[in-house]
């Protein structure tokens, strides 16, 4: 009862007591009625969407009204798909707002794939399998994670400058994306602590033309594909499926391994994309073809620079002797791989391609 009255006493001489009492003074505020108008206003009411045998998926929703995806969006704001446009809304003034700029059929399920699939390099691959190797393999595998993880930083800004410009129309590809975007900065990161785990540290930074001739790219986000997919991304893939083979330890086999899970959904989605653009505009696929063939100078510039080709064949060698043979032959191994791969992907695309005279070594032989 003693502290009760010392509270009340310490309240009334406070600073805000008198606010206070006026507040309990003045006349109750009016409550406005509800209008409720907003109540009425759906395109489709009534839905029920049941989840499958895989759950509630983002491509299940994709029913009556909500499953309409127009050929053009030319709403430019945040309205989502379905939903009834508020009027005198500013434009947000979107680049990308065909869907054959953006569109692949199996963004919805890649975009499920990659959020089913998350790993964490921090906590889930097997850092304690590390151990220390001789210093020249060390070298060569820290150099080829320093390219690597350059090359993840790359698709981080792409990704992301471009999804920024898609209409929310076609929100299945940008969801899809924005797991890329993240796949890539969990990359940049495994790489970077791979070079930083075993007494080595980051080497030598790549010549970086493919990296600009990606990153300058402004024709548009159908052109960025090309080039992240069908040359940078499938040397990539290639890069990272020897690597796996030749892995030091287990912490090695599994970064491998599940980056190159990450990157068969960007290839996928970037191959279906170009399908699909090359379907809907009768020009896209010599478009393809040039940009191909302008990108071959640049990828060659990247390619004559012995950095890498040095730092994988000592890698396939276990050292800098096995590298001058039994190494440098699965290196040239691995660009037949990547030379008959990329030239089976323009073909399903019906893209005419032609090998530069630098890389015929690696064509197949008819």
């Amino acid at each position: 009862m003693v502290k009760a009255v010392k509270a009340a006493a310490k309240a009334v001489k406070s600073p805000h007591a008198e606010t206070v009492r006026k507040a309990v003074a003045a006349p109750m505020l009016e409550v406005p009625e509800p209008k409720l108008t907003w109540m009425n206003k759906s395109r489709q009411w009534g839905v029920r969407v049941k989840p499958g045998k895989k759950g509630l998926t983002l491509g299940s929703l994709n029913v009556g009204i909500y499953g309409e995806i127009p050929m053009d969006w030319p709403d430019q704001t945040r309205n989502p798909r379905g939903a009834i446009g508020r009027k005198g809304m500013p434009p947000v003034g979107y680049m990308l707002r065909s869907k054959s700029q953006v569109w692949a059929d199996s963004a919805a399920d890649l975009y499920e794939e990659a959020i089913q699939r998350r790993w964490a390099p921090a906590t889930d691959v097997p850092w304690n399998t590390v151990k220390p190797l001789p210093d020249d393999l060390e070298r060569a595998v820290c150099q080829v994670n320093t390219e690597l993880s350059q090359y993840a930083n790359v698709e981080i800004e792409v990704i992301s400058a471009w999804q920024h410009q898609m209409v929310y129309g076609y929100h299945e590809v940008k969801q899809y994306l924005a797991t890329a975007g993240f796949d890539a900065a969990r990359h940049y990161e495994v790489f970077r602590k791979r070079a930083l785990i075993n007494g080595g540290g980051l080497g030598l930074e790549g010549p970086g033309q493919v990296n600009r001739m990606i990153l300058e790219s402004r024709g548009g986000w159908t052109e960025a594909v090309v080039y992240l997919v069908l040359v940078r991304g499938l040397l990539t893939q290639t890069i990272l499926r020897y690597l796996e083979r030749y892995a030091s330890n287990e912490a090695e086999s599994f970064i491998y391994r599940n980056v190159l899970q990450d990157k068969a959904r960007l290839m996928t989605y970037g191959l279906d994309h170009l399908k699909f653009a090359i379907a809907h505009n009768e020009d896209q696929k010599q478009i393809v073809a040039t940009l191909l063939a302008i990108g071959d100078g640049l990828f060659i510039r990247d390619f004559n620079d012995p950095v890498l080709r040095e730092a994988l064949a000592i890698i396939f060698g276990g050292s800098i002797d096995g590298a001058r043979g039994a190494g440098m032959d699965v290196y040239h191994d691995m660009m037949r791989a990547y030379i008959s791969t990329h030239l089976e992907y323009c073909q399903w695309l019906d893209v005419p391609r032609r090998v530069p005279e630098r890389l015929e070594q690696y064509a197949p032989q008819d």
